[in-house]
């Protein structure tokens, strides 16, 4: 998602946050890679994200869809990474 006019002063709400130091750097360094430096745009971003992620649990749920373990949860990170499957998992696919 990328900053859009619907995110134009008038049309948002000020709010504020308490975060610790560490956490403020990694969001304004996130914001510049991705919105100019545009914080208040990133955490729009990061919201729409998580209200995606929050309807797909309830449909997961809904249809009886069980979460995912930690392996697989693992398998798959290991997948957006780059990295290949263990040996072990390429045999038990094989099998």
């Amino acid at each position: 998602m990328c900053y859009t006019a619907s995110m134009r002063p008038g049309r948002t709400k000020t709010t504020s946050f308490s975060l610790n130091d560490a956490t403020m750097k990694n969001l304004k360094a996130l914001a510049a890679r991705r919105h100019d430096g545009n914080v208040s745009a990133l955490l729009a971003e990061v919201a729409a994200r998580e209200a995606k992620f929050a309807a797909a649990e309830a449909f997961f749920e809904r249809y009886g869809v069980p979460p995912l373990g930690d392996e697989a949860i693992e398998r798959i990170e290991k997948e957006w990474r780059g990295e290949s499957p263990s040996k072990e998992v390429r045999r038990r696919r094989a099998a």
